[in-house]
C-alpha cells in the first residue's frame, strides 16, 4: 500500500509538472502572439504615417504643378503679345518695301507677304499647340520670323 501511495504521490507530482510545462508553453505562445500583434500594430502605424506623408507630397506636387502651369500660361500669353508686335513691325517693313517704285521690290514684297501669311497661319494655331511641342513651335516661329526679317532688311538696305 505504501508503494501505491508513493507511486500516486509521484504520479501527482509528475502530472503537475507536465501541467506546468503545458501552461508555460501556452503562456509563451500567448506572449509571442502579443508581441506579434504589437509589432504588426507598429508596422500599421508606420505605414499610415508613410501614407499620410505620401499624400502630403502629392498635394505639394499638385500645387507646384498648378504654379508651373500658371507660369507656362503666362509665358504663352507674353509670347503671343511679343509675336503680335513683331508681326506688326514686319508688316510695316514689308509695306515700306512695297512702297518702292521698282518692280523687283514689289515682287519681293509680295513674296515676303506670302511667307508672312503662312507664318500668321502658324500663329493662329498657337493656342492649340501642345505643351510637349511648345519649344519646337516657338523655335520654328522665331526661325521663320528671322528669315523673313533678314530678307526684308536686305532688300531695304
Amino acid at each position: 500500500m505504501r508503494t501505491i501511495l508513493i507511486a500516486s504521490i509521484f504520479a501527482l507530482l509528475a502530472g503537475g509538472a507536465c501541467k506546468k510545462d503545458n501552461t508555460e508553453k501556452a503562456g509563451e505562445a500567448v506572449r509571442k502572439n502579443v508581441e506579434d500583434v504589437s509589432d504588426k500594430r507598429e508596422d500599421v502605424r508606420d505605414e499610415q504615417k508613410d501614407v499620410v506623408k505620401e499624400q502630403q507630397d502629392v498635394v505639394k506636387e499638385q500645387r507646384e504643378l498648378g504654379k508651373e502651369q500658371g507660369e507656362l500660361n503666362q509665358a504663352k500669353t507674353n509670347y503671343s503679345i511679343a509675336v503680335k508686335e513683331r508681326l506688326a513691325r514686319l508688316d510695316a517693313r514689308i509695306a515700306e518695301l512695297d512702297a518702292k517704285a521698282d518692280a523687283k521690290s514689289k515682287d519681293l514684297a509680295q513674296s515676303l507677304r506670302t511667307r508672312r501669311d503662312i507664318l500668321k497661319t502658324k500663329l493662329d494655331n498657337m493656342g492649340t499647340t501642345a505643351q510637349a511641342s511648345w519649344n519646337e513651335f516657338t523655335k520654328d516661329v522665331d526661325g521663320t520670323f528671322d528669315s523673313i526679317e533678314h530678307d526684308v532688311n536686305d532688300a531695304l538696305d
